[in-house]
């Protein structure tokens, strides 16, 4: 009997234990270290009591100095620890690489291992030697799939034993230490000194970050994450996790504090409001809404403490340093770091609705996404820390400043820098396709940066009270040819404010406006369909329906403006109809809209008491028709001759005092 030697068949090799998620430890460790970094530092800097002298004073200094190179020992030890951990997280990335890598080969071994069975069972004598020679060969492969499988094992186990024994060597205050007085350890605050002066250069930033060690890496990010978290140029999972270990630090620090029995300040809440905020963000990517996406969330920027508390705040959902398609929102008003969770969950519809667009297509177009929800500019907004009476005035002040154009100003400076920090970062080298969405004052924002020569490839303005002054056409925006996009509903209140003069066109309020409606046909841009919204009436309705819904629905799912932005953030935007635009002035919605609130609530409810009374009068009249019917008839018809002239007077007084367009 003739036989063929066949390997045996090939079982799967387990998953790793330790995945993306195993990130959360490290997270832990530097936000510890953070903390531990933060009091050594205060400790160093800080002797004893302004009041103490003689012996207090110096037993007082001894005390703070001796507190502070313990913490600074500890401090240290955490620091090996954290590199310990990063780096057996990145090779565990590595080893997850190679772990698909084999899965494959196996899968294509145990599928020729297959075919040669079958071939076997209807295998003629002939036909023998050949599959004999192509056993062997497949033996041979087998031989060598375990071999480099074996070493894959040997790796994994390496690795582990190198992180067991770097945490190991550093698990007692004496080796803390040692490892704080060692002279090779990472000298970071030079690291911090060069890192600020390198500044908004986010090419350079981003060659000097690369050019540094693993170790220099992830001491920068324990003793300074705020900086490394916020530095335009910073790899984005890098910012991430220095952005992640802050407000991991800052809650556990707050709430410490709250369970210790102390009442926060009014500072102190805001701050953790803003922490919290971020976690929000991160966290609902993962909720039942969005679940099935599977986007990671990265935390861009965290300030818990600029602008008086309002804070700045950015997460991105998909990595914008490897997206196909990256798109940047930037809200308006009333907008801070504790709402980053609302605009994230703009920026995830946006994220969803754009990945089904290109899968809907024929046949479905690939690529990846990244939306990225940013409030990274002072929007004008109440203070939060505003006290009584001069601060509460500032926070009035700033609020104020929603009908002038220098936050908008400022604001699209740091958003063109950001712009420049995602270019710069991708790989490659450049965002292959970048869309900036301007939302109300935040796309007067988005169109100064777009004038000042932000680097995207196109530009989306909704919602909007002016595209800034200076910008007199789309072709002010620097964009290529076609890509400024705009959305503008007709009963949203904001979008009636644009236009180059103020309200009473050739006077002092002409420097109050925030530019020319991008809407209006002649501006150039392409206005795209959107839902016009409710009508509505008096200062409730014009705050609730008006502005809490007309104003901000252009993210809804049902809001064809969705689709639209949809098509725009995936390269699309040929599928983009142009409505043409307003051919009438942004003001004159609002001219009209006031009309309309006056003859609603005053003229029509006078016509409406004529039209009473005139019913009235008919129906008292038709009560003694039988009796007097000539007599009724006569007076009835003169009442109702009076009644029709006194409305007609009325309407023509009224015509008379407003006008149908603005004077």
């Amino acid at each position: 009997m003739t036989t063929i030697a066949v390997p045996a068949w090939l079982p799967a090799e387990p998953e790793l234990k330790v995945t993306e998620a195993s990130g959360a430890v490290l997270t832990d460790v530097r936000a510890a270290a953070t903390a531990v970094s933060d009091v050594a530092e205060w400790a160093r800097a800080n002797g004893a009591p302004a009041d103490f002298s003689g012996d207090a004073a110096e037993a007082a200094d001894h005390a703070v100095t001796r507190f502070a190179t313990d913490t600074d020992a500890v401090g240290a030890a955490l620091e090996r620890g954290a590199l310990a951990i990063d780096e057996f997280l990145s090779a565990m990335r590595v080893r997850r690489t190679e772990h698909g890598e084999l899965m494959d080969r196996r899968q294509t071994l145990n599928g020729e291992r297959e075919d040669l069975l079958r071939r076997i069972e209807g295998a003629t004598e002939e036909q023998v030697p050949g599959l004999q020679a192509e056993a062997a060969q497949l033996r041979s492969r087998f031989a060598a799939y375990q071999r480099d499988l074996e070493a894959w094992r040997d790796r994994v186990d390496s690795d582990e034993q190198a992180c067991v024994r770097a945490l190991g060597a550093v698990d007692q205050l004496a080796e803390g230490v040692t490892a704080a007085a060692d002279p090779g350890r990472t000298d970071t605050a030079a690291l911090k000194a060069e890192l600020t002066r390198l500044g908004t250069d986010t090419d350079a930033v981003f060659a000097w970050w690369n050019g540094l060690s693993q170790a220099e890496r992830n001491a920068l990010m324990i003793s300074a994450p705020d900086l490394v978290g916020n530095t335009n140029g910073v790899p984005t999972g890098d910012r991430d996790e220095a952005n992640t270990s802050a407000v991991q630090r800052d809650v556990e620090y707050l709430l410490g504090k709250q369970a210790a029995g102390e009442e926060l300040s009014a500072s102190e809440q805001r701050w953790l409001e803003n922490a919290k905020a971020i976690e929000d963000t991160v966290r609902q990517a993962s909720e039942p809404k969005w679940a099935d996406l599977d986007v990671d969330a990265f935390v861009m920027a965290y300030q818990p403490h600029a602008f008086g508390g309002d804070g700045i705040a950015a997460v991105a959902y998909g990595d914008p340093d490897t997206a196909d398609h990256t798109a940047v929102y930037v809200p308006g008003i009333m907008q801070d770091g504790t709402k980053i969770d609302d605009n994230g969950a703009q920026a995830l519809n946006l994220y969803e609705e754009t990945v089904n667009s290109m899968l809907s297509e024929d046949p479905p177009r690939p690529g990846s996404v990244s939306t990225i929800a940013w409030i990274g500019y002072d929007s004008p907004n109440f203070n939060p820390e505003s006290k009584m009476p001069w601060d509460l005035i500032d926070s009035g002040g700033d609020v104020g400043h929603t009908v002038t154009e220098a936050n908008a100003q400022a604001g699209g400076v740091a958003l063109s820098q950001f712009v420049d920090g995602l270019n710069t970062t991708h790989a490659g080298g450049d965002q292959p396709h970048l869309t900036v969405i301007g939302h109300s004052y935040g796309s007067t924002t988005s169109s100064y940066a777009a004038a000042g020569g932000m680097d995207a490839d196109s530009l989306v303005l909704i919602g909007s009270p002016g595209a800034s002054e200076g910008v007199h056409h789309a072709s002010d925006l620097n964009m290529p040819t076609g890509q400024v996009f705009v959305g503008a509903a007709d009963n949203d209140p904001v979008s009636w404010l644009g236009g180059e003069d103020g309200i009473f066109p050739g006077t002092w309020d002409d420097s109050l406006g925030l530019g020319a409606d991008p809407a209006q046909h002649d501006f150039g841009a392409t206005v795209f369909e959107v839902d016009n919204g409710q009508e509505f009436h008096g200062p409730v309705e014009l705050g609730a329906v008006g502005f809490m819904q007309n104003h901000t629905n252009y993210f809804n799912d049902y809001n064809p403006a969705l689709a639209n932005m949809a098509d725009i953030v995936s390269g699309n935007s040929d599928a983009v109809v142009d409505t043409g635009g307003r051919t009438q002035e942004a003001h004159d919605y609002l001219y009209d809209w006031v009309g309309d609130e006056v003859q609603h609530h005053v003229v029509q409810p006078v016509v409406d008491t004529y039209n009473d009374v005139r019913d009235g009068v008919v129906e008292t009249y038709e009560g003694v028709r039988d009796g007097v019917v000539d007599t009724y008839e006569g007076v009835r018809d003169g009442v109702n001759d009076a009644v029709d002239r006194a409305g007609d007077a009325f309407d023509d007084a009224w015509d008379s005092v407003w006008p149908p367009r603005w004077p």
